[in-house]
């Protein structure tokens, strides 16, 4: 591996789930770090969103990093659906003006795409095949690559990942997280056993975000996820036995009839080579990814009251 010693990065979506991750590896591995985030100060990060481009242009050039990593996005379709002047500001115009920044800086440029650029046909994806979203957040990561890409060809990698499990920082963005809260409210849940996906660890692709990081010969697109594929209701059910949860707290359900449907890859699996040959890190499988997660702290009293069989987690305070 290289190393470049000390490296100063500029990461941008550090309170996110994926970002505080890359967060916390870029500070066992000893780099400084100048965190940013669209609003909260959470971890030290100064408040700076992608859609101030002036503030965004002074801040990087009066702090001159040696790399930028870019895990801000506006991440949810349904989200991105809703105002897509502003989620387009923030997931293509944000991130080309990171790239350009990097460019004119002659810092290394990490930014992180999506396997929703895919359509769900034709799985696993090498990082050569045709993408073809089926939604406009898909689109969106689509253009963004492309015109990041455009920017340069040298000192640049897009990480393109998948469905993340892991501990977010304010305990509701991952799956484990959001079916935990499902159960607490009382709502009903249902997961598809026939939409399929090969999730990653956030903290395997904090990882592998740091390598590439100390990597600068690897330029260019890169897939990364985990080690096996699994179906939605299959991991909820997983979940649910790592917590100590009946496996009745979720519904199966089918993604036939759904309404939509169309809008919603079924089948997304990745090809990891090159990359996972050319990295220390390795894909992690789904019971190594569920072995990671933690309860929420919030929800340690409720879940020894309310848990089938509470004593199954051992809580890691």
């Amino acid at each position: 591996m290289i190393r470049l010693g000390v490296v100063k990065v500029a990461l941008f979506g550090s309170s996110g789930l994926l970002g505080d991750a890359v967060s916390r590896a870029l500070a066992k591995r000893h780099h400084k770090s100048l965190l940013y985030s669209k609003q909260s100060t959470f971890g030290g990060a100064q408040a700076l969103c992608l859609s101030n481009q002036e503030e965004l242009t002074r801040k990087l050039l009066d702090s001159w990093p040696d790399a930028i990593i870019n895990c801000a996005a506006i991440s949810s379709p349904d989200t991105v659906n809703k105002d897509l002047s502003f989620s387009r500001t923030i997931n293509i115009e944000g991130a080309v003006k990171l790239a350009e920044i990097a460019s004119h800086l002659s810092a290394r440029f990490l930014h992180v795409s999506t396997d929703m650029v895919f359509d769900g046909t034709a799985s696993p994806y090498r990082s050569t095949d045709i993408p073809n979203p089926l939604n406009e957040y898909g689109r969106q990561k689509l253009e963004a690559e492309k015109k990041v890409l455009a920017v340069t060809e040298e000192n640049l990698a897009i990480l393109r990942i998948t469905l993340l499990n892991g501990n977010s920082p304010h305990g509701k963005r991952s799956p484990h997280e959001k079916i935990l809260r499902s159960i607490q409210d009382g709502t009903s849940l249902t997961l598809f056993d026939d939409e399929i996906r090969q999730p990653c660890s956030s903290e395997n692709v904090a990882s592998a975000v740091v390598e590439l990081l100390e990597r600068p010969n690897l330029n260019g697109l890169f897939h990364w996820a985990g080690s096996e594929e699994i179906s939605r209701y299959e991991l909820g059910i997983q979940i649910l036995d790592y917590f100590g949860f009946s496996r009745n707290r979720i519904k199966k359900g089918s993604m036939e009839g759904y309404h939509a449907r169309d809008s919603r890859p079924q089948h997304l699996g990745f090809e990891l080579a090159p990359l996972v040959g050319k990295l220390t890190t390795n894909p992690l499988s789904v019971k190594e990814q569920i072995e990671e997660l933690l309860l929420p702290e919030d929800l340690f009293r409720w879940h020894r009251q309310n848990a089938d069989k509470p004593n199954v987690y051992v809580h890691k305070f």
